[in-house]
């Protein structure tokens, strides 16, 4: 085989290889999506604030609120899948930090249809009252006080693993209550 021949070689080579790398990712990707979605549904619950349920819908509801129990399986899955929501990457990544150590991380998200004043002391994970010592997102970006209505946002929290512990907990803003069922240990 001449160089030429062997330089030709080597290029096809390449292209075929490049091609089976990015076709083996696209294919991954869908798999990296499916898993981040059954993962965050086993993880979360919905509560909805001053809402009555009549039948499927919600009437009344002064806001949303989501909570959302982080663990390594949802952490990896979350910076694994570059479709994930910011606000689920940004606040997984506290996962594994000093601040978590003996904790269980929650992010808290909530959507207001209704002007809210909101205070962290409303917010209980399992037998836990969230403080603002618990919070592990930027002070300054903490949803509290007067928020107005169409107004989205998230915080991350550590509670202490002893309020959590067992196959389900309460969370909870003010009355309005929810059951997550999923074991922490």
């Amino acid at each position: 085989m001449s160089e030429e021949n062997v330089e030709v070689f080597r290029m096809n080579l390449r292209r075929r290889v490049l091609f089976l790398i990015v076709a083996a990712l696209m294919v991954s990707v869908p798999s990296f999506a499916a898993e981040l979605a059954t993962l965050f549904d086993k993880r979360s619950v919905a509560l909805w604030y001053e809402g009555e349920a009549l039948g499927d819908l919600i009437i009344g509801a002064r806001a949303q609120f989501t909570f959302v129990y982080v663990d390594r399986a949802l952490s990896q899955a979350a910076v694994k899948d570059a479709g994930a929501p910011d606000w689920l990457r940004d606040n997984a990544y506290f996962f594994g930090s000093e601040k978590t150590g003996k904790k269980a991380l929650f992010i808290v998200r909530l959507h207001t249809k209704k002007n809210l004043d909101l205070e962290l002391e409303m917010i209980k994970i399992g037998s836990h009252v969230i403080t603002q010592q618990d919070v592990l997102t930027n002070k300054h970006y903490v949803p509290v006080g007067e928020l107005p209505a169409g107004f989205s946002g998230d915080f991350a929290v550590a509670v202490p693993l002893e309020a959590v512990r067992g196959a389900a907990r309460r969370v909870s803003v003010g009355d309005y209550e929810a059951e997550l069922e999923f074991p922490i240990k």
